[in-house]
């Protein structure tokens, strides 16, 4: 409705309320008229409601092309712009290249299909030509690959400083899947041309700096600008994870290879952590992979959840109550454990041993090798282990333990 219908509508609105107060009478007849209006409206409304319920028939075309209508066709109605075998779902309206006018940022589908479909970006800009021309710089990650394959998210941080004379923030593109974000590609804008030359789009006017994909999780850290990735890969039954850090190259402006710009650069570390956190019934777990991470996890706590001692039997444990922390690979320490990482996880479900005299349905595992590799704090002294320690895993009183070095 226009600004004019509005003021109309208050108009009238305040002279039925006055003539109410001023003919009762009157104003008795008008209070029937206008509640009649009302339930009429409302039932009419109802039944719209319920027709498009029940046939499914989708408003949003109508609503968009009702407000392209509205504003004199001034507005870019990227939803029919594009050919049918694209599927737009959103449109964001944002100034990306710090010119000080918007663009349209467009994330469409394609490859459409029943299951997910994969999703691309483009940001359409109209600063060149005369008159403008409409022209979509694309928002490509490394290797032609997709963003996303159920949603996606779009926020801004000002991550590089370097070679800046005023302030652009970045792109975080963010891939979904349920609550959580699986993919993160940051673009970065890099004119790439003259402001009287006719727009193109290679090299790419939005640069990848950072591309980031993990199962278990992505997060941004806008304080240090490092990037956390969780993947799940060969970890999935027992839920743990490879965590895995990126740092940004401050001198270069990005996350990506110096020697090979399609791939990210090294990681400032990587570790093997409880995906959801460590479970409170840890030696519950049917799993005896988590015990030997619980076990190194809680040795590097003040305050254990968790005493380590309880996570041990047999020779371990002997070993243990001696102090004797050169049989868990820490050679020469003598000092409590201030810190552990475990960088490496290894187990073999498919090889993992049953007692032979047992024949009952539905049997458990009894016993399982499991190799461990880590890094520690102990006081000043860093720790490393030089090869993996190979722990035997055996089952007691129902629950896993770790039992000996092999």
């Amino acid at each position: 409705m226009s600004m004019l219908g509005l003021a109309a509508l208050g108009l009238s609105a305040v002279f039925a309320f006055a003539v109410i107060i001023a003919f009762p009478t009157v104003g008795q007849t008008i209070q029937r008229i206008l509640l009649g209006s009302f339930l009429l409206l409302l039932g009419i409304t109802l039944v719209g409601l319920l027709v498009v319920a029940i046939t499914r028939i989708d408003i949003e075309p109508y609503i968009r092309q009702g407000a392209v209508m509205q504003t004199g066709h001034r507005l870019v109605d990227f939803f029919t712009l594009l050919p049918e075998q694209y599927s737009v779902q959103e449109v964001v309206y944002h100034d990306t290249d710090g010119d000080g006018k918007e663009e349209w940022v467009v994330f469409y589908q394609f490859d459409l299909a029943d299951g997910r479909s994969p999703y691309a970006g483009a940001v359409y800009d109209s600063d060149r030509g005369n008159p403008p021309v409409l022209f979509p710089y694309r928002l490509l990650p490394p290797d032609r690959d997709y963003l996303s394959e159920e949603s996606t998210h779009l926020n801004f941080e000002d991550i590089v400083k370097v070679g800046e004379v005023e302030p652009v923030p970045e792109l975080l593109v963010y891939g979904q899947a349920g609550s959580i974000n699986t993919d993160l590609t940051i673009f970065r804008h890099v004119p790439n041309s003259f402001d009287w030359e006719f727009p193109r789009d290679e090299p790419r006017r939005y640069q990848v700096i950072g591309a980031f994909r993990g199962d278990g999780g992505v997060v941004f850290e806008p304080d240090d600008r490092t990037v956390t990735v969780h993947s799940r890969a060969g970890y999935d039954r027992s839920q743990l994870a490879i965590e895995t850090v990126y740092a940004l190259d401050e001198a270069r402006g990005s996350y990506m290879s110096v020697t090979d710009p399609q791939q990210l650069d090294a990681p400032r570390s990587s570790r093997v952590v409880f995906a959801f956190g460590m479970p409170p019934d840890i030696l519950e777990t049917p799993y005896p992979e988590k015990v030997v991470l619980g076990f190194y996890h809680m040795l590097g706590q003040k305050e254990p959840l968790v005493k380590p001692e309880e996570f041990l039997t047999g020779q371990a444990l002997i070993e243990y109550e001696r102090r004797n922390l050169a049989y868990f690979g820490f050679d020469g320490v003598t000092d409590d454990v201030d810190r552990v990482e475990v960088t490496q996880l290894g187990y073999s479900p498919k090889i993992e041993q049953f007692e032979p005299s047992v024949t009952v349905l539905g049997e458990e595992p009894r016993s399982l090798s499991v190799s461990v590799t880590f890094e520690a704090k102990v006081g000043k002294k860093d720790v490393r282990t030089s090869a993996p320690i190979q722990w035997v895993t055996t089952v007691v009183n129902g629950r896993w333990k770790i039992d000996r070095r092999l």
